[in-house]
């Protein structure tokens, strides 16, 4: 049988700066400067979307916001770094995106946007409701949406089996045909969404911890890593889950938004 997904790759589109000796009780590494991953994968029948959209320029437009958001982040992005700018790399445009999911609202996550010519809008409904509202609480992103409506399009339930249902309550069949499963990864902030690849056992758990060695090394979030969470409560039981889910399936690569290295893959290596 032939896989859904074709291929993916990772895209950095900006870097943040994070110190885990600063966040984390039972941690000594140092500051370190990591990538806002952007995801850039191709379904068979439906053609090539995105994983959010990483930072661009436009997170300047309103310099008086800008500078209050770096006054609490160390996040840093070049002039032609946008993913627009990174397809053209690659000699791909921007209008071959046909869907982009969102794992949740936040500049780093939908910074490029407008950039974007014609596309679909999927993520959880909480995420659509903010985006669709102009319910946001950051000015800047607010200032940062395109001007024009964006068709969306909230995820439905998953009626097949999963590997995740023992763990998550409600699990997402984000395209409608099983290939991307979404799954609830509030704490972090209240909407956050992470997205699950089954034929490629792929994991994106989005910022739902900094990346991976906060599992590998069961590292303990501190007060101040706490006090930066929408919900601390929901954000512990987040990290707790997603650990379990960890050990209990070592078959399962998890990144997150700030990992180094996000493995991917093409068709002619993905099947199984």
């Amino acid at each position: 049988m032939m896989n859904k997904i074709l291929s993916l790759r990772a895209i950095p589109c900006g870097w943040e700066s994070i110190d885990f000796s600063q966040l984390y009780i039972n941690s000594d590494e140092k500051e370190e400067q990591l990538p806002i991953n952007v995801l850039l994968f191709q379904h068979r029948k439906m053609g090539t979307m995105l994983i959010n959209t990483g930072c661009s320029e436009l997170l300047k437009k309103n310099m008086t916001d800008y500078l209050r958001f770096k006054q609490n982040r160390k996040i840093r992005f070049d002039k032609d770094g946008d993913i627009v700018s990174r397809l053209n790399e690659s000699d791909m445009d921007g209008r071959i995106i046909k869907k982009v999911l969102l794992t949740h609202c936040s500049p780093e996550c939908c910074g490029a946007l407008p950039l974007l010519p014609h596309y679909e809008l999927l993520a959880s409904a909480q995420v659509l409701w903010r985006i669709k509202t102009r319910n946001l609480e950051d000015g800047m992103m607010r200032s940062t949406l395109p001007d024009h409506t964006i068709p969306i399009r909230a995820s439905g339930i998953f009626n097949g089996k999963s590997v995740l249902q023992p763990y998550f309550k409600w699990v997402f069949d984000v395209l409608g045909d099983g290939s991307v499963l979404g799954v609830d990864l509030r704490g972090r902030c209240r909407e956050m969404m992470g997205y699950y690849f089954p034929e490629q056992q792929f994991f994106f758990a989005a910022d739902a911890a900094v990346d991976e060695r906060v599992l590998d090394k069961e590292l303990v979030p501190n007060e101040k890593m706490l006090s930066q969470q929408s919900d601390p409560d929901d954000y512990l039981v987040t990290l707790s889950t997603l650990r379990r889910f960890h050990r209990e399936n070592p078959s399962v690569t998890i990144r997150f938004l700030h990992s180094s290295h996000i493995p991917g893959w093409q068709e002619t290596t993905a099947k199984k």
